[in-house]
């Protein structure tokens, strides 16, 4: 039933109601003064915003009520989820009904294009409601189905009819075999107006005609009776419903039986007697003596011929209606509301798609979640043995693609739509309107919002890191340094295993700049140079990578070791403090396995410490001293020249031979390997970070 049997006739009708989808959307934003591309087929963004918000709701109680089924290992109380069904389609239908009633109080009756979208949510709304009370609901259908016709196709006719036998009702003629009443009455009566034929009858019999003995027993009799919607209301049973039902037409038989045979209120009594099985196929039932069209017809014969029929049984009384009405015209609009009397949801679903113009994709995503919650959508559908979409997958893909191109709060929307679905091409598509979705932020709040959203999608690990090296490449090339460091290094707490190349990689290509140096050192430098040297990391790095004062990762980095703390030697420089509070730690810096970029390295070697070298006191100790002589002859042998000095190594060996001995003269370097580490600052020795190199 799901699929078509021809395949490439499936294929084609499905590439035609696409075309006609886009061709109806390019009309519809042409409508709204909108360009193509804009989002114009999307509904108000209140009624977006509503339906979103019904849509969440529930699928968080479904997901709570599933929960409990597998925690419990007990079958879900069908009440309980029957409630919480109709309460979803109830809440919808409320939302288009809102939507409908801000239409009308502007200007839709002299905008063609509001008039549209009017029209439009009228029909949906219609058929929301015919498939709540036929394929949702399980109260009975009999005088819900009247009252959904009387409420989208009898609104005014119902209120011309009142208005009429009204006017009527107050002449002395008005309960007069030829007199104009009783077609409106029997009319009311028809649509379940039970209280108003009541108040008229007895108006018209106060005007004249109290001592009529047949319409003072008509009068007692709807009295005594109460109307379809009042009888299903004030059961719980569809038991009790039918028996009160067959004693208001046991009543209506009897007084028909005593009543005078030219009386006019026979018409009115045959209205409330029903009739039997042989009467509705000789077309003798009172449907079909006043129904006008098909839709009338049925929804008469179900309320006052077979009010006990199951919903199910319906399509008969619809075959036996088209019988009896082979010359009235039928349009696509028909079709669909055939589909629904016979609960055809397969042949529903197509016509659907078939036409985009009256029932968008926000309208359908959300009548097929509600059917596939009501079973009456599988979810699972195969074809020759290999698995398709399931439909409600499928429409829920359509509607994301449509809120997609909208706006940045439409995008979000179509995330939790899509989060929802269960077949892999969803999550392909989630993961990319996910990935989308982070692209279009455009703060830091944004951007915080949207990473959090990747965490509660489970999708961090796979496109957070992406995202925020994307963002921190957009911040540095927009000249924000510290965004750019703070998101080149939040994109390192979302890798699994966390790695600091990416970071690393960076900050060589930012040291490739002095213009972008100058700028890295300068955001690197702490506020208060009053921290010791020795603590990693400093609250200035710790302020800089997490803004909101949580602990931030720490980024397995060496170069960011490497240049935060040159920028606090630096600092400490700058501001005159003695050599020998920073020099130590540069040549930690460049000893302990954190070594930085060759240019940087020589800056080290050449601007920071060789001038300090001369100085006395010496700012190096003596193990620091060796350690440097170590290093500078390591790059001298290094086969890969990867630091060039410029400095003659001449001059160089003498200003840390010089250093060395001066040191020494003022502390010898101890003999014992155990105490030659004793007192030392921890950069003397191995740094923080040590091992990673980068």
């Amino acid at each position: 039933l799901w699929l078509d049997p021809s395949p490439s006739s499936a294929r084609g009708s499905v590439l035609a109601a696409r075309n006609k989808r886009c061709a109806a959307m390019e009309a519809f934003r042409a409508a709204m003064g909108g360009g193509s591309g804009g989002g114009g087929s999307l509904p108000s963004g209140a009624l977006v915003t509503r339906l979103h918000n019904k849509f969440c709701k529930f699928q968080v109680q479904a997901k709570r009520i599933q929960d409990r089924v597998e925690a419990t290992q007990m079958p879900v109380d069908s009440g309980l989820a029957e409630d919480v069904l109709q309460h979803y389609s109830c809440g919808v239908a409320e939302a288009l009904r809102m939507a409908r009633d801000e239409l009308r109080k502007g200007k839709w009756d002299i905008d063609s294009s509001i008039r549209a979208e009017h029209d439009t949510i009228c029909v949906c709304l219609a058929l929301w409601e015919l498939v709540h009370e036929l394929a949702v609901s399980s109260a009975p259908s009999a005088a819900r189905l009247v009252h959904w016709y009387n409420r989208h196709y009898l609104e005014e006719e119902i209120a011309e009819w009142w208005q009429t036998a009204s006017h009527l009702a107050e002449g002395r003629d008005a309960l007069e075999p030829d007199s104009g009443l009783w077609e409106p009455l029997v009319r009311l009566a028809l649509a379940d107006c039970h209280s108003e034929v009541l108040t008229l009858l007895r108006r018209a019999s106060a005007n004249g005609f109290a001592g009529n003995s047949q319409v003072t027993r008509v009068c007692e009799f709807l009295r005594k009776i109460r109307s379809l919607l009042q009888m299903e209301q004030a059961h719980t049973s569809k038991v009790d419903f039918h028996r009160d039902v067959a004693e208001v037409q046991s009543m209506a038989k009897r007084l028909l039986a005593d009543s005078p045979a030219e009386h006019p209120t026979r018409q009115l009594l045959e209205v409330y007697a029903g009739c039997p099985q042989r009467a509705f196929e000789a077309n003798e039932d009172i449907a079909a003596k006043l129904g006008r069209t098909w839709v009338e017809d049925v929804a008469y014969a179900h309320a006052w011929v077979f009010p006990e029929l199951r919903k199910t049984e319906l399509g008969d009384v619809l075959r036996a209606v088209a019988q009896r009405r082979t010359s009235e015209t039928i349009d696509d609009l028909d079709r669909v509301l055939f589909a629904v009397f016979t609960l055809d949801i397969p042949s529903l679903l197509r016509l659907l798609d078939s036409m985009p113009d009256r029932f968008p994709p926000f309208f359908v995503t959300h009548l097929v979640d509600v059917l596939y919650f009501a079973g009456r959508v599988p979810l699972v559908v195969e074809s020759q043995g290999k698995a398709l979409v399931p439909p409600r997958d499928w429409h829920l893909m359509e509607y994301a693609k449509e809120l997609g191109v909208g706006s940045r709060a439409h995008k979000r929307l179509a995330i939790d739509y899509l989060r929802s679905g269960g077949c892999d091409e969803v999550a392909k598509q989630l993961e990319e309107a996910a990935d989308e979705y982070c692209v279009t932020a455009a703060s830091e709040a944004e951007m915080d919002e949207a990473m959090a959203l990747l965490v509660d999608l489970e999708l961090a690990a796979d496109l957070g890191p992406r995202q925020c090296r994307r963002r921190a490449s957009a911040l540095r090339a927009s000249g924000d340094l510290p965004g750019c460091l703070h998101w080149a290094c939040q994109a390192e707490q979302y890798s699994l295993p966390a790695r600091g190349y990416h970071v690393s990689e960076m900050l060589d290509s930012i040291a490739e700049s002095v213009q972008e140096l100058d700028d890295l050192l300068s955001v690197l430098t702490p506020h208060s140079l009053d921290e010791p040297l020795t603590r990693y990391p400093p609250e200035s790095l710790v302020a800089l990578l997490s803004p909101s004062g949580a602990l931030p990762v720490l980024v397995p980095s060496g170069r960011l070791y490497f240049f935060v703390q040159y920028a606090r030697c630096r600092a400490l420089k700058l501001e005159g403090r003695p050599a020998s509070e920073w020099a130590p730690c540069l040549v930690g810096l460049l000893t302990s396995g954190s070594a930085g970029p060759a240019a940087l390295a020589r800056r080290v070697v050449e601007d920071e410490l060789l001038p300090v070298l001369a100085e006395e006191p010496p700012a190096l100790s003596t193990e620091d001293a060796l350690l440097l002589m170590r290093y500078v002859q390591g790059l001298q042998s290094d086969p890969f020249a990867r630091v060039r000095l410029t400095v003659p190594p001449e001059k160089l060996h003498q200003a840390m031979g010089l250093c060395l001995s001066r040191s020494i003269l003022r502390k010898p370097m101890a003999a014992d390997p155990a105490a030659r580490g004793a007192g030392l600052p921890s950069w003397a020795g191995l740094a923080p970070m040590t091992g990673l190199m980068a």
